[in-house]
């Protein structure tokens, strides 16, 4: 019996050293599976080879809503990403401007903001007050006029066309025709910078405005310019019949033009409440009517030539009052 038991006992752990050397060699196969494909063991063959249990675990009790928030921010405090910065902070995206993939600074668009609003107080002040009181004002206030200045070109900017390059086109065959002995001399009335003279250098061209923001303009009121009677062959109205006394505009037109010569008017076709009044109302003061294009959306323009010097008739103590809506910009 004892020999039969030794023999029964040797069989035994034959049998399981037998079993543990399979166990190794399928663990050193799955280990070499892992480092050649790079995957990971799978649960099936680890509970094959004893390694794992394939009881399942009892599910855990559930937590107090208190410590999930805890681990659910200690979680998310602990992710992290490629390029992230350390303490990243929350933002509102700010506006970009168009063309520029740059964000636009709180801080400017608060100056852009005080600009236009700024610029539409002023406007608004134009056309409710003369020219004389609008000179006196800019005299005081120099750095006002650039600022109106400013804001009118970015309005310039959102239109579909600009007046004065239509203007431009109009009167260059004119003025090419100029020559030294007999010069065609124009009078740019409310010139802002004097974009018309700049784009003629050859040509007598005389540029007023309430201020000079270059040396091509002559800074003063328009309704008094210090050009001779009858000198100048055209007169130029461009966007600039503001104020609440434009009829001494159109007077002074008519002083400074020979007779048979232009004056060409741009203007805002929402100021007029009926544009054949005004225009009737206009040739009183010894112009006729060549011209009415109203084509260009957004805007009207205007050619007549000077048939009569009012400032030799008794008329001009009987012409009618020109009024024009005043243009009141949008805030944007």
């Amino acid at each position: 019996m004892k020999a039969k038991n030794k023999k029964n006992i040797a069989k035994a752990i034959t049998t399981i050293s037998k079993t543990h050397k399979i166990k190794r060699n399928k663990i050193k196969r799955l280990a070499e599976k892992k480092g050649k494909k790079k995957k990971k063991i799978s649960k099936k063959a680890l509970i094959e080879v004893g390694l794992k249990s394939d009881t399942k675990k009892p599910k855990s009790t559930v937590e107090s809503t208190q410590s999930i928030t805890n681990d659910s921010l200690v979680k998310l405090t602990n992710i992290s990403y490629k390029g992230a910065p350390e303490n990243p902070t929350f933002y509102k995206r700010q506006k970009k401007v168009e063309g520029d993939k740059t964000p636009v600074s709180f801080i400017k668009r608060m100056k852009d903001k005080l600009k236009g609003a700024r610029f539409r107080y002023l406007n608004e002040q134009f056309y409710s007050s003369t020219s004389q009181d609008a000179l006196l004002f800019f005299k005081k206030d120099p750095e006002a006029f650039k600022a109106y200045h400013n804001g009118y070109m970015q309005q310039v900017i959102r239109w579909p066309v600009k007046p004065l390059d239509v203007i431009i086109k109009q009167i260059t065959p004119m003025l090419k025709k100029s020559k030294e002995k007999s010069p065609v001399v124009v009078a740019d009335f409310g010139c802002g910078d004097a974009k018309l003279a700049q784009a003629f250098p050859k040509n007598k061209i005389h540029s007023f405005d309430l201020v000079a923001v270059n040396k091509h303009v002559t800074a003063g009121d328009m309704a008094h310019t210090t050009l001779a009677n009858g000198s100048v062959d055209i007169v130029i109205f461009c966007l600039s019949l503001m104020g609440t006394n434009l009829q001494s505009f159109i007077k002074e037109a008519n002083r400074v033009l020979k007779t048979g010569g232009l004056m060409k008017v741009a203007e805002i076709e929402s100021r007029f409440d009926n544009i054949n009044i005004f225009i009737d109302h206009l040739t009183k003061y010894g112009f006729e009517n060549l011209k009415l294009d109203r084509e260009i959306e957004m805007f009207v323009f205007m050619d007549f030539k000077k048939i009569q010097d009012i400032s030799k008739t008794a008329l001009k103590k009987k012409l009618p009052i020109l009024e024009l809506k005043p243009c009141i910009y949008k805030k944007r």
